[in-house]
C-alpha cells in the first residue's frame, strides 16, 4: 500500500511543471479568498437574527438544488466532451450548444419567479413581493456565475476566476456593512443587494469567458448534425446526474426545510452557521481538489484503450480520496477542541447554542464527499447511471433519518442523520467502483 501511494505522489510530481504549479496556487488563492469573504459576509447576515438568517439559509438551499438538477449536470456534460469536440474542430457548435441551454435554463427559471411574484401579491404570503423577485434574481444570476467559474476553470483562467469571485464577494461585503452602520440592513434589502452585484459579474464573467475562446476556434456556423449528436450524447451522460442531484439536495439540504417545519427558522439559522464551518473545512478543500483533478483524471480516461493512462488517471482517483479523509480528519479535530469559539467568532453567541454537533456534522460531510471523490470512476468510464440507485437510496434514507431523528432528538438528530447517510453512501460507492474494475478487468 506504502508503495502504491508513493506513485501518486511521484505521479503528481512528474507532471506539477511551471504551469500547472501556477494554476494551482491561483485555485487555492481564489478558494481561500472565498472563504475568507463569505466569513465576512456571513458575520454581517447573521446580525440580522437567527429566524431571519434562518430564511436566507433556506433560499439558498434553492441555490443548491438548481446547481443540483439543473446547472450542475449541464457543467459536467460540457467539460466532460469539451477534449472531445475540440480534437474534431467542432468547438463553434459546442459554444452554439452552451448558449442555447443558458438561454433556455435562464428563460424558464425567470418565468417561475414572475409567477411566484404574482402569487405574493395576491396570496397571503409571510413575505414580501419585493422578496421573491430579488431572491429569484440573485438565484438565477448566482447559477449563471457559477456555470461560467467552471468553464473558466476548464480554459485554465484560474487566475481570472480567483480575482472575479473575490471582486464579488469583496463587492457584497462593503456594500453590506455600509447598510449595516446605517441601520439599514433587513431581509429584502440583502436580497436586492445580492442580486444586483451578482448579475453585474455573471456577465462580466460571460464576457471574460468569450474573449478566451480562441477566435479561429468558433469561426463559422454551427453544424446541425454535430450538434444533435452532442446534445443526445451529452443530454444522456447528464440524465443520471438530474436524479443525483435531486438525492443529493435532499441528503445535504433537506434536512433544512425538515428543521423548519419541525423546529423553527431560528433553529435553521444556527444550523446553518455551522454548516458554513463544514463548508469551509470539507466541502471547499473537496472542491478544490476535484477541480484540480476531475479534468486531469477525464483527459487521461478519454482514450480507455491506452492502459498507462487509464492507470494515472485511478491514480489520481485515489489520492483525491485520500486527501478528502485527511481532510476530514483535521476538520473533525479542529472542531472538537475550537468549534465553539470558531462559531462565536463568524457569527456570535447566539449561534453556538449547538457547537458540540460540529465534529459529527464535519466528520458525516467528510464521508460523502469521500464518496463523491469515489464515484469520479464511473463518470470517467461514462458509466455515471451506475451509482443512479445508491445516490436515489441514501438521499431517501436521509430524509426519513432527518425526520424521524429530528422529531425523536432535536437539532441533535440531524447531525446523527448526516453522519449515518455519509457512511452508507461510502461504502455503497466503494461497492459500485469495485464491481466497475472488475467488470473492466474482465473486458480487457
Amino acid at each position: 500500500m506504502i508503495g502504491r501511494f508513493k506513485e501518486f505522489f511521484e505521479l503528481i510530481r512528474s507532471k506539477a511543471d511551471a504551469d500547472s504549479a501556477v494554476e494551482l496556487s491561483w485555485v487555492f488563492f481564489g478558494q481561500l479568498l472565498n472563504v475568507i469573504l463569505s466569513f465576512v459576509i456571513l458575520k454581517l447576515l447573521s446580525k440580522m437574527g437567527t429566524s431571519d438568517y434562518g430564511i436566507y439559509a433556506l433560499v439558498l438551499t434553492i441555490t443548491v438544488l438548481l446547481s443540483l438538477i439543473l446547472f450542475g449536470p449541464a457543467v459536467q456534460g460540457f467539460i466532460r466532451f469539451y477534449y472531445d469536440y475540440l480534437g474534431k474542430g467542432a468547438v463553434n457548435t459546442y459554444i452554439s450548444l452552451v448558449n442555447r441551454f443558458l438561454f433556455v435554463a435562464s428563460g424558464l427559471l425567470s418565468l417561475i419567479v414572475i409567477i411566484m411574484v404574482i402569487l405574493s401579491l395576491s396570496a397571503d404570503f409571510s413575505l414580501a413581493p419585493e422578496f421573491f423577485l430579488f431572491a429569484g434574481i440573485f438565484i438565477i444570476a448566482g447559477r449563471l456565475g457559477e456555470f461560467f467559474n467552471a468553464f473558466l476553470n476548464l480554459l485554465r483562467r484560474r487566475r481570472e476566476n480567483a480575482l472575479l469571485q473575490g471582486a464579488e464577494k469583496f463587492t457584497i461585503a462593503v456594500v453590506l456593512f455600509v447598510l449595516l452602520l446605517n441601520r439599514s440592513l433587513s431581509l429584502v434589502v440583502t436580497f436586492v443587494v445580492l442580486s444586483v452585484i451578482t448579475l453585474l459579474f455573471s456577465f462580466i464573467k460571460i464576457g471574460v469567458f468569450r474573449k478566451n475562446i480562441p477566435e479561429q476556434l468558433i469561426a463559422g456556423p454551427a453544424d446541425p448534425l454535430i450538434k444533435k449528436e452532442m446534445r443526445g450524447k451529452i443530454v444522456l451522460y447528464v440524465f443520471p446526474f438530474v436524479l443525483w442531484g435531486v438525492s443529493g439536495w435532499l441528503q445535504l439540504n433537506g434536512e433544512r426545510w425538515i428543521i423548519a417545519d419541525l423546529l423553527s427558522t431560528s433553529v435553521v439559522g444556527i444550523y446553518a452557521v455551522m454548516m458554513s464551518l463544514v463548508t469551509a473545512f470539507i466541502v471547499v478543500p473537496a472542491n478544490i481538489l476535484a477541480d484540480f483533478t476531475t479534468p486531469i483524471i477525464f483527459q487521461n480516461y478519454s482514450n480507455p484503450e491506452d492502459p498507462e493512462k487509464t492507470r494515472n488517471g485511478y491514480l489520481y482517483i485515489k489520492l483525491n480520496v485520500l486527501l478528502v479523509i485527511i481532510v476530514t480528519s483535521l476538520a473533525v479535530f479542529i472542531t472538537a477542541f475550537w468549534g465553539k469559539y470558531l462559531i462565536i467568532i463568524i457569527s456570535g453567541a447566539d449561534y453556538a447554542l449547538y457547537w458540540y454537533l460540529l465534529p459529527l456534522l464535519c466528520f458525516g460531510t467528510g464521508l460523502f464527499y469521500a464518496g463523491q471523490a469515489l464515484a469520479s470512476l464511473g463518470m470517467a468510464l461514462n458509466q455515471p447511471n451506475k451509482y443512479l440507485f445508491p445516490k436515489i437510496l441514501t438521499g431517501i434514507l436521509s430524509v426519513v433519518l432527518n425526520y424521524l431523528l429530528i422529531l425523536s432528538y432535536g437539532i441533535e438528530g440531524a447531525a446523527y442523520a448526516v453522519s449515518l447517510t455519509g457512511m452508507i453512501y461510502l461504502f455503497y460507492i466503494a461497492a459500485v467502483n469495485k464491481n466497475l474494475i472488475s467488470s473492466s478487468r474482465t473486458k480487457a
